[in-house]
């Protein structure tokens, strides 16, 4: 969460048009406290047609502005408030916050120095710069920041959190998992009218664990691993998790029950949640638990895809990512840059996403990309996985169940990835079978697609004769190539 500033402005002057535009720019304050944007917008914009120069009226139409997510024009006020008014703190460190939401980082960085260099006693800029660092992958200098902002403002939990996604981010998992515990606070949780302490690891003299998988399948697939982990504690663990994850749940090994959200739970001492297993049980990047599959296919009814053609390829792909606000999905990658995969004559493409039939109808891509019936159910997602040559998708649900399958699938990546994808890296140390292909500039999917692209010819056009290690191999050396040519 970045801090944004609303501008108090002046005190009213003695001219009508300076007067008129302070009660402008008051009222505009008013209704923005009101959590009426769009009349303080319009509040804003009528004072500075009363007064072009009231630099107050830009910064805080530019703070309106990006709240309503119109971040482009927050930018241009941004910029006018600081011809008017050169150097002051809070418009620098709005417009690093905003530069920094559209992926240009690296000004981002600059102009959120200059303005912890006016304000260095400001827990906020001091974390927006931080947040800018982090995205830089200046991940020492991104620490300190946030340890400097905790400083000064101690009790600002959520600035403890985004430190610790630093930390993980640098490969410090016991200190990034400490801060992430303030993500479940709670020490004692009830659940049916009983309450459980939260496990340390501890023996608990025969009794269970009871361990919460949330509702994210991703973030499921992803911490999994750790169950098997768990119970060699010589604790007995139960695995709890919405019902349509259930049949996953169920493949993992280590669990002794794996029950239904809410269910009645008999000889329970402690719980936990799935996510915070890695601290308690001190995992660090050099153990983390990597083999795969750790998670397969469940054995029950489901929608089956006839056999492959001869000599044609499946790829799955996902080009969006689950979305926090209980929307279907949000837009990770554009499908028409998936499309580039199409063009070759031997490939078959299938999404492996909920809800993707707006955008392929709105795409005119309904005869290259084909819809799994059913994909919404997570047992559904895996056997479509499972029955596919290659998954290629951006970070969400698709690729991480992938990597728990221990299927091949290649990860596309912004510059700025979560923790868990590392920097400075093509592979991933949480799944064997991925490869990691990053945006070296933000915003630019056609240059990643392009480098998975020139993989995938290579990977197809390889002799029969070499085996998969070597047409691995051979497709990540084209990647690197790829991405040094002309126009990656």
């Amino acid at each position: 969460m970045e801090a944004e500033t609303v501008d108090q402005g002046g005190a009213p002057g003695g001219v009508d048009a300076l007067t008129k535009g302070q009660i402008l720019l008051a009222a505009g304050i008013d209704l923005q406290r009101a959590g009426r944007a769009e009349e303080a917008i319009e509040a804003y914009g009528r004072a500075i047609s009363a007064r072009p120069d009231l630099v107050e009226a830009y910064h805080n139409l530019g703070v309106a502005l990006r709240g309503s997510g119109r971040t482009a024009a927050s930018v241009a006020c941004f910029r006018r408030s600081l011809r008017l008014r050169p150097g002051h703190a809070a418009t620098l460190s709005n417009l690093g916050n905003a530069l920094r939401s559209m992926g240009e980082v690296d000004d981002a960085v600059e102009l959120l120095r200059q303005a912890a260099a006016g304000e260095p006693a400001s827990p906020e800029i001091a974390y927006n710069l931080a947040l800018a660092l982090r995205d830089a992958g200046a991940l020492a200098e991104a620490i300190r920041y946030f340890d400097h902002s905790i400083e000064l403002r101690p009790d600002r939990h959520h600035v403890r959190i985004e430190r610790g996604l630093a930390h993980l981010l640098a490969g410090n998992y016991p200190a990034g998992f400490a801060d992430l515990l303030l993500r479940h606070p709670a020490p004692v949780v009830p659940v049916r009218g009983k309450s459980w302490a939260r496990w340390t690891g501890a023996s608990l003299d025969g009794r269970h664990v009871l361990v919460r998988a949330g509702d994210d399948l991703a973030e499921t697939a992803l911490f999994a691993r750790f169950v098997p982990l768990a119970a060699t504690r010589g604790v007995p663990v139960i695995l709890e998790g919405p019902d349509d994850a259930i049949p996953l749940l169920e493949t993992v090994e280590g669990a002794a029950r794996v029950v239904r959200r809410g269910g009645r739970f008999a000889n329970v001492a402690a719980e936990v949640p799935l996510a915070d297993l890695p601290r308690i049980l001190g995992v660090t990047l050099d153990t983390l638990p990597a083999a795969t599959p750790y998670m397969r296919v469940p054995r029950t009814p489901r929608r089956e895809l006839p056999p492959a053609a001869p000599g044609r390829v499946r790829i799955g792909i996902a080009w969006a990512t689950a979305a926090a606000d209980g929307e279907a999905y949000k837009p990770g990658c554009m499908l028409t840059q998936f499309l580039r995969l199409a063009e070759h004559p031997d490939i078959d493409l299938f999404a492996l996403q909920a809800g993707a039939s707006a955008d392929i109808a709105a795409a005119g891509a309904g005869a290259l990309v084909q819809e799994l019936e059913g994909i919404e159910d997570p047992t559904v997602l895996a056997a479509g996985i499972a029955a596919m040559d290659l998954v290629v998708g951006v970070d969400g649900p698709a690729v991480h169940l992938a990597g728990a399958l221990g299927h091949p699938v290649w990860v596309v990546l912004p510059p700025a990835p979560a923790w868990y994808w590392s920097i400075g890296r093509d592979d991933s140390p949480w799944y064997p079978t991925a490869w990691l292909f990053r945006q070296r500039k933000a915003g630019d999917w056609a240059a990643v697609l392009r480098r998975v692209r020139a993989s995938l010819d290579r990977a197809l056009d390889a002799p029969t004769d070499e085996t998969p290690d070597q047409t691995q191999a051979a497709a990540e050396a084209a990647a690197r190539a790829a991405d040094t040519g002309p126009g990656a």
